[in-house]
């Protein structure tokens, strides 16, 4: 029996002493409905949900906590108790709300954003806002009403811009009162709007503006993955409010009914209901008998409405929710009176609110009910309709979701030609806004589309290759690397090369990017497009393309080959006046030159032609890597920190981040300021890295560890960082530091033959002359062990030392080799003049054994002095241990050696503050945020974060003013 029967047998007029309540039920349409029919008041009452609602309010004042995320079902109460939140927040308090869409990834990219742009728009007006942004903001591309955005920025630069000019604008917010930005369904979130929110919760740390975001635990892979990462955030609050108790069901039932109801009804709608406050405002429409469908149910609330306002509910149903005014005044084709009147009756009866210039259901699941509940004629006439009226009147909807909703209307309807066209628009607006993700979603549409559509049809996009190219240009600048690899495979196979060797070029050209940032390298597809290209006449593909295997090649270990392509690419660059181009060019020769002051030359050219923020990033981190690898430490500290500093300028911390920090800490690590890499180190860990920048960091964790005699954790960091590697082939030079690390860590367990034949294994590798530090290293290493199978005498005779660090590890090769002092002495001096106090100190403890052999006890004692001094500033143990043996063994009585502290690591001050949280708290009393921390100390503002909170809860302090007075209480920041 269908409800309506149902309701209709069992008279309808029985529910009419019933009162019911909102906002305590999360179906207001329905209580709406019977609301406006039996004229009488709405309760108020709000139900249960104490601790969550204190946990909001609680986050909106602690400026530690910068989001709050709120899950649950449909129907659970989210916006329920966000709307409970935000009407006990002070009048003046700003707060901001954006809804995504249900089409979701299928429609426009930052769509609640934009909504809360709009918002502002209208609340400050255009000029106020547009005060608060640059002269020529990238938001001008969205909003009209602003100034417009010229530039001819690449679409990622422009999409970092954006990210930008939303921060600063939240943060101007909020500097007179403290702000919240609520952003509802996430689990229809785009993905650009997911990494922009993932973006504002890590930059808007300490900053009075609270992110609240709500979702269903039901999401797509790329959520739950954006979830996660949020809550490794020690400022980020999850909430997920539970099913009503039987008890809480029976104070919804009261509310709604106006009076206390019998237990035995409370009893079967709590079973019934579970729990969901939606359902249980639903089930309590009859005390008896109920129907099985709880869209039957939701369908109820139509019961009494008119003609008129029937339509304008399936109108509001099929185009989608929020709708606009105008639209919904097209398409319901009403008199204005009669239009008028229908509206006013949906949202007298709660089915419809208003919201901007539009209006919403008060719930999807009414919105879903109506919609299923069309005839599939009626469905697909209305689509159809809709389809009509936006290609007749394109501004009865904002421009920037025009295409994705036409698209939309146009398959549902059976167009599917229009589909296919407004799709491929839809795909060009996404590209506009530097949205790559929803860009390749419209143009999988296209292609999924492109067979079944006649080719009669007339089409804007003229073949399957231009689509099939468009989607490779989206995952190049940023979409996903595994299906542009796959288009890129079908375009390369479709396309004759000899009649398009350009755009074959080009294809070869984006697939080898795309390969190597999957890990597959693309040397192979580099010299291919290289063949195809005219030597003759350069042109900027063909020193793009030279320049890209300059890199693949120089990061590969085939330095002259690289050197030699790189000076192509700057003949094109110069030649075209391509700055990025110059400066790539000039980075690379700068890492394949053999003369220090050469390569110091190329760097600055390249720092001076870098004129984008990505280059110039780009060619800060390759020049620590070079100044890392000659040993250049300080310098290359000094370029990082510029570089740390520019990525947090530019918002590209996360991207760029994790690679600086691994050159930060192979130069901490090299000068023996252990504490502070491994500090460094467990601070990047603790957020997400990419695997191979994990990788190195836990390796020099492992290698400190190991020197320290912490043995077991070595090994863990040994282990997991071999996991990590894999067979990048950019990690050639990473698996043979791995190989040294286990070798060294079963020496020290007293494994000599496994120590062996890990080496053995490593010294026949391809790798080996293509990373000459790493290989000398493994040559000393093996020089030491006795029996090894491997004859090194080939190899060293073979293998280069271009840098300092090279020529060092060469000159204890020999030393190791021939016992001869002077060789030894030599090598101190060269350990000592790059600042490597490890091998400074076990280069001193081989000269004072050849000193022994040799007779000279004075020199041995001084060298056994020297290192042990070292090694006890380096919290190195076992080297001092060996020190010690030397010294037992040689009678040379020096008992005034030194001996390490019990603890290597940070000794705790007042309140169990460690140094670095001292610096934090530092900074904090001068009042800086906790992004300016984070400049200040090259950190992320999460990290920066993290620290805060640790010191307010040694300090018992609430706030950061608290902390910063209990800091000068307690004269903890005295020098």
């Amino acid at each position: 029996m269908s409800w309506h029967s149902w309701f209709r047998e069992r008279g309808g007029l029985r529910i009419m002493n019933i009162r019911y309540f909102w906002p305590a039920s999360l179906c207001p349409a329905l209580y709406g409905m019977i609301g406006s029919v039996v004229n009488l008041p709405v309760s108020s009452t709000f139900v249960g949900r104490g601790g969550e609602l204190a946990t909001l309010l609680d986050g909106q004042r602690d400026p530690l906590v910068h989001a709050v995320l709120v899950a649950g079902e449909a129907g659970i109460g989210k916006s329920r108790l966000i709307r409970e939140f935000t009407d006990r927040l002070p009048a003046e308090t700003p707060v901001l709300i954006g809804r995504c869409p249900e089409f979701g990834n299928e429609g426009v990219p930052f769509a609640p954003f934009i909504a809360i742009m709009r918002t502002l728009i209208r609340r400050l007006g255009a000029e106020r806002l547009a005060a608060l942004l640059p002269v020529r903001p990238a938001l001008g591309r969205w909003l009209p009403e602003l100034p417009p955005d010229w530039s001819s920025d690449p679409a990622e630069s422009d999409r970092i811009r954006l990210f930008g000019e939303i921060l600063t604008l939240f943060e101007r917010l909020a500097a007179a009162e403290p702000a919240v930005v609520v952003i509802e369904d996430l689990h229809w979130a785009d993905d650009s709007s997911r990494e922009l929110l993932a973006f504002l919760v890590a930059n808007l740390a300490a900053t009075p503006v609270l992110l609240v975001g709500t979702y269903r635990p039901v999401g797509a892979p790329e959520l739950r993955q954006m979830l996660a990462e949020l809550a490794r955030n020690p400022g980020v609050r999850t909430i997920a409010p539970t099913p009503f108790t039987k008890h809480e069901v029976g104070r919804q039932l009261a509310a709604i009914m106006g009076n206390e109801p019998e237990s035995n009804l409370v009893a079967r709608v709590f079973e019934r209901s579970a729990g969901n406050p939606l359902f249980v405002a639903a089930l309590s429409l009859s005390a008896e008998d109920t129907p099985a469908e709880l869209s039957e149910l939701l369908l109820a609330c139509r019961s009494g409405l008119s003609d008129d306002a029937l339509v304008v509910l399936q109108v509001s149903a099929v185009a989608g929710s929020p709708v606009g005014h105008e639209l919904v005044e097209a398409a319901a084709e009403l008199p204005e009176r009669a239009l008028n009147a229908a509206v006013r009756e949906l949202i007298d009866h709660r089915l419809l609110v208003t919201v901007d210039t539009g209006y919403e259901f008060h719930h999807v699941l009414l919105k879903r009910a109506v919609y299923a509940d069309l005839l599939p004629i009626e469905r697909n006439r209305l689509h159809a309709r809709l389809a009509r009226l936006l290609q007749a009147y394109p501004n009865l909807v904002p421009v920037e979701s025009r295409s994705a909703e036409l698209a939309e209307h146009a398959r549902a309807a059976g167009d599917l030609a229009l589909a296919l066209e407004a799709s491929w628009a839809a795909s060009g607006i996404a590209e506009h806004a530097g949205a790559q993700s929803e860009r390749l979603r419209h143009l999988e549409r296209v292609l999924e589309l492109w067979d079944k559509v006649p080719a009669s049809a007339e089409r804007s996009v003229a073949d399957r290759l231009d689509v099939l190219e468009q989607i490779i240009d989206a995952c190049f600048c940023g979409a996903t690397g595994k299906r542009g690899i796959e288009a890129a495979d079908e375009a390369i196979e479709a396309l004759d090369a000899r009649l398009y060797p350009h755009r074959a070029a080009l294809l070869r050209h984006r697939r080898a990017f795309l390969r190597t940032r999957a890990g597959q390298g693309g040397r192979d597809d580099l010299l291919r497009a290289l063949e195809l290209l005219p030597s003759e006449a350069p042109t900027q593909l063909r020193g793009e393309v030279q320049a890209d295997l300059a890199g693949t090649l120089a990061f590969g270990g085939r330095s002259e080959d690289a050197a030699r392509h790189a000076a192509a690419a700057l003949e094109v660059g110069e030649q075209l006046a391509v700055p990025s181009l110059i400066a790539r060019a000039n980075a690379y020769l700068g890492l394949t030159a053999t003369d220090t002051e050469m390569a110091m030359a190329y760097f600055a050219d390249a720092n001076a032609a870098a004129d984008d923020p990505r280059t110039l990033l780009d060619v800060v981190t390759w020049e620590s890597a070079m100044l890392v690898a000659i040993g250049d430490y300080d310098k290359a500290i000094h370029a990082i920190q510029q570089g740390l500093r520019a990525a947090h300028e530019t918002f590209r911390f996360t991207e760029q981040g994790p690679l600086l920090t691994v050159k930060w800490v192979q130069a901490l690590h090299a000068l023996g300021r252990w504490d502070e890499a491994v500090n460094l180190v467990d601070e990047s860990l603790a957020e997400s890295v990419p695997p191979l920048s994990a990788a190195v960091l836990r390796l020099n964790r492992a290698g400190i560890s190991l020197t320290r005699g912490h043995l077991d954790k070595a090994g863990a960091d040994a282990d997991t960082a071999g996991e990590l590697l894999g067979g990048s082939p950019w990690a050639g030079q990473y698996r043979l530091e791995l190989a040294g690390v286990r070798s060294r860590l079963a020496l020290a367990r007293g494994s000599d033959d496994q120590a062996a034949a890990i080496l053995a294994e490593a010294l026949v590798g391809d790798e080996l002359m293509r990373h000459p530090r790493e290989a000398w290293m493994l040559l000393v290493l093996g020089a030491r062990i006795p029996d090894l199978p491997v004859d090194l005498t080939e190899f060293a005779a073979a293998l280069s030392s271009p840098t300092p660090v090279g020529a060092a590890y060469r000159t204890v090769y020999t030393a190791v080799a021939s016992g001869d002092p002077t060789i030894w002495a030599d090598a101190v001096r060269r350990w000592r003049a790059l600042g490597q106090r490890e091998e400074e100190a076990r280069s001193l403890l081989g000269a004072a054994e050849a000193a022994l052999v040799h007779g000279n006890r004075s020199e041995a004692e001084a060298s056994l002095r020297d290192a042990s001094t070292i090694a006890t500033e380096l919290g190195a143990a076992p080297l001092l241990e060996e020190a010690q043996s030397v010294a037992s063994r040689a009678r040379l009585g020096l008992d005034t050696l030194p001996g390490v502290a019990a603890s290597s690591r940070q000794v705790a001050g007042p309140f169990g503050l460690t140094p670095r949280e001292l610096e934090v708290l530092r900074l904090v009393a001068e009042g800086l945020t906790n992004r300016r921390v984070a400049e200040e100390l090259f950190i992320s503002p999460n990290t920066a974060g993290v620290h805060v909170s640790r010191i307010l809860t040694k300090l018992g302090a609430a706030s950061r003013t608290e902390a910063a007075a209990a800091a000068h209480r307690h004269r903890l920041l005295a020098d």
